[in-house]
């Protein structure tokens, strides 16, 4: 597993705070300070396309976020 950080790309120390979120087939490790500053940008939308992308998988086609709601692609 990648132990930078989703957002910064910075190498997460085991002595900083940080967290390991898993959703849905993915793990993503952010600081922590990362992962607020991205809640408050992006919303909770932003952070689960974050989480999934961080293994190389495209973000889903029925997840498009726009404006931090989720649009349906079809």
């Amino acid at each position: 597993m990648n132990t930078n950080c989703v957002r910064c790309g910075r190498k997460v120390q085991l002595e900083e705070n940080w967290l390991r979120a898993h959703l849905w087939e993915s793990t993503a490790i952010f600081h922590w300070n990362c992962f607020i500053a991205l809640m408050k940008s992006h919303g909770e939308a932003g952070a689960e396309e974050a989480i999934w992308q961080a293994d190389g998988h495209a973000p889903p086609p029925s997840a498009k976020v726009r404006n931090g709601k989720r649009e349906s692609t079809k």
